[in-house]
């Protein structure tokens, strides 16, 4: 019972620090809830915020998962079949969406890109040759960058694909279709003083050095050797795909 009032109290509270939002903030409609975040440490209904409103999902999900969302009229959800966004809407107020509200996260965005993308496909048809799910972007503890800004941390270098079974990985020779903007980035300093470009390039040579060191195969796989089309993207002739990687993989197709 005790936990029930405590639950009550704070919904009510919430309820009180979003009438209070939308009274100072007449030119706002609707917000996503992280937004009110600040308003509601004030308040006291939260001591500190963590994850960009973490708290405050924390109290929808289990009204949600009560069926209690309406103790606060102002929730508005929208659901996607991986997650729910939440908003907060005036009272008497029309939702709209847009794009901004309709888009997928960020994070599920990147995994679709990357999941559609040419390294992804080829690394599925060399699944397919070799019998075997390659470990994508793998990383071993002995292959590192540079070192952190404050010289104390280094990242571990991801690979495209390693075939445990097969002792193989597999890298991809970049594309030669750059955009202006990443271009550009490419000669942005990076903290080893030297540029993105260059960079990568040291890490390309890194990781062949390394991976010769311990006795791990690799291949380098160039996108030109395939069938592209004019924006220099595969074509994706699976037929004839395969029967190009058939010949690169051939020393390691049982």
């Amino acid at each position: 019972m005790e936990n029930t009032r405590n639950s009550e109290g704070k919904v009510a509270e919430i309820n009180k620090v979003i009438e209070n939002y939308f009274n100072t903030h007449t030119n706002k409609n609707w917000i996503p809830a992280k937004d009110i975040m600040l308003d509601l440490i004030a308040a006291g209904v939260f001591t500190k915020d963590q994850k960009k409103g973490l708290p405050l999902r924390k109290v929808l999900r289990a009204l949600d998962k009560e069926n209690a969302l309406d103790t606060i009229p102002s929730v508005h959800t929208e659901r996607t079949e991986t997650a729910v966004y939440w908003y907060l809407v005036r009272k008497g107020a029309t939702f709209s969406p847009n794009e901004a509200i309709n888009a997928v996260s960020k994070k599920e965005k990147t995994k679709a890109n990357r999941e559609n993308s040419d390294e992804f496909y080829i690394l599925d048809l060399c699944d397919e040759l070799l019998k075997e799910k390659a470990s994508r972007k793998h990383t071993f503890t002995f292959l590192l960058g540079d070192m952190h800004k404050k010289g104390k941390t280094r990242t571990k270098l991801p690979l495209a694909g390693f075939y445990e079974s097969a002792n193989l990985v597999i890298e991809f020779v970049e594309k030669k279709n750059k955009t202006e903007q990443h271009l550009d980035k490419l000669e942005v300093m990076t903290v080893s003083g030297i540029t993105r470009s260059e960079q990568i390039e040291k890490y390309n040579k890194r990781r062949r050095d390394v991976l010769q060191k311990k006795n791990i195969n690799l291949i380098e796989i160039d996108y030109a050797l395939f069938e592209c089309d004019a924006k220099k993207n595969l074509s994706r002739n699976k037929d004839k795909d395969i029967t190009l990687l058939k010949k690169i993989l051939k020393q390691y197709i049982k």
